[in-house]
């Protein structure tokens, strides 16, 4: 059986209700059924609640996420949690040199010493500790955590994804921060303590408690002239100038 339809061209058109060919099988089986549109529909629903759900929580997380393009040193992306710690609003939009004007004086070559590391240093991370200005004038210690987060020299694409933490909230549980800070300046000053005989600690730690050449000199058993060859020999080490920094030293680093 055929059934014949005109158009308005005049022409005709004929559909034959005989046997589907297996094309138009596929066709028909290709087409979208309403049991495949729920699904569908589900689908969306549950990718919106994880975007949703991802959003919130990059937006709510207590730490600053920001990617960085490091040729052109500005902020390409940040959440909402770091322009709050800021003073920030969104429609907000810093050049290169507002951003640098934001970091302390002493730590105005930071981004500038991040993008040396990054050249060379493609997998590892870099971490800092600084002073950043919110949009009030005031410094915030910043621990920033930063890693390549693209990376493309042909299409002129170097680009840094950082995590920092606001180190200037008040610590409810911090009575292992001396304990942290002595355990990291030992790392950054393990050269030079390695340098200092186990003779010049147990005179450092003296020194740090108070104690006069004198009465070290009695302590150990040792002549005030040996007493003091040692001091000078460790203020020598430690590139000091006075007791003054080196009791600072001995404090910082334990030694106490």
């Amino acid at each position: 059986m055929e059934i014949i339809i005109f158009n308005f061209s005049g022409k005709a058109t004929n559909y034959s209700c005989g046997k589907m060919s297996t094309e138009k099988k596929k066709k028909l089986a290709a087409l979208p059924t309403e049991e495949q549109d729920r699904k569908d529909l589900k689908n969306l629903l549950d990718l919106k609640k994880k975007l949703l759900f991802y959003e919130r929580i990059l937006g709510e997380a207590s730490a600053g996420l920001v990617i960085f393009d490091m040729i052109k040193l500005k902020a390409v992306w940040t959440n909402d949690s770091l322009r709050r710690i800021l003073g920030l609003k969104r429609s907000t939009h810093l050049n290169s040199d507002e951003i640098l004007s934001m970091y302390h004086p002493e730590d105005q070559n930071l981004l500038l010493e991040m993008r040396s590391f990054f050249r060379s240093n493609k997998k590892d991370p870099y971490t800092a500790f600084y002073k950043f200005r919110n949009i009030n004038g005031e410094f915030i210690w910043f621990y920033t955590v930063a890693r390549i987060f693209r990376y493309d020299p042909t299409q002129d694409v170097f680009e840094v994804l950082g995590v920092s933490l606001n180190f200037s909230e008040e610590l409810i549980y911090g009575k292992n921060l001396k304990l942290f800070a002595q355990e990291k300046l030992q790392k950054t000053n393990h050269k030079n303590i390695n340098r200092i005989t186990p003779r010049e600690k147990e005179i450092i730690k003296y020194i740090a408690n108070g104690f006069k050449m004198r009465e070290i000199a009695e302590l150990l058993g040792l002549s005030v002239h040996t007493v003091n060859n040692h001091r000078k020999n460790i203020l020598i080490k430690l590139e000091m100038k006075n007791l003054a920094a080196l009791v600072n030293f001995a404090v910082e680093n334990g030694l106490d």
